[in-house]
């Protein structure tokens, strides 16, 4: 009996740490994409795609801002909900998905999966469904990025998404 109590204990006690240690996680994160506030140029050839973070509403949310036209821009709004970290994309196809970051993997890329979203009702049309970011220790920041149809099924197998790097202007 009292080796069942004190395996019990110890699940107990592993349990709430590995719980500690996965909210902890999408803090941590989230005071990384902090540390990008500036503007970031794509490395591609013939690309003027320009990315510019700012923090806002007293720490809490960090907005991050797409050019890549003069008519064509998007948005991302990152804050935490509690625990999660969740990003907010406002598309230029009009739909706002909503994505929930899920796990560092282990090549230190950051992953973020649709969780749901608005006007996204048109079958045809299509949204942001997931996205991963890592900056690699000489500062590039790398983003990937899945787009798939309304009506279709995220295969993560299948939808590899498109990437994309960026260097920090001065």
């Amino acid at each position: 009996m009292r080796l069942t109590v004190l395996i019990l204990g110890l699940l107990l006690t592993c349990q709430s740490s590995f719980v500690a240690a996965a909210k902890s996680t999408s803090k941590t994160v989230f005071e990384q994409l902090k540390g990008l506030v500036g503007d970031w140029r794509s490395t591609k050839n013939n690309s003027s795609t320009v990315v510019n973070y700012k923090v806002i509403a007293n720490g809490t949310t960090l907005i991050e801002s797409w050019t890549m036209s003069p008519t064509r821009q998007s948005m991302t709004v990152y804050t935490m909900d509690g625990e999660r970290l969740i990003a907010t994309h406002y598309c230029p196809q009009g739909n706002a998905p909503r994505l929930n970051f899920t796990h560092t993997d282990t090549g230190g890329a950051h992953h973020f999966v649709f969780f749901d979203g608005a006007n996204l009702q048109e079958p045809s049309g299509s949204h942001e469904h997931a996205f991963w970011f890592k900056i690699s220790p000489d500062g590039l920041l790398t983003r990937n990025e899945t787009y798939i149809k309304n009506a279709a099924t995220y295969n993560p197998e299948l939808n590899k998404g498109d990437k994309e790097s960026f260097a920090r202007l001065k």
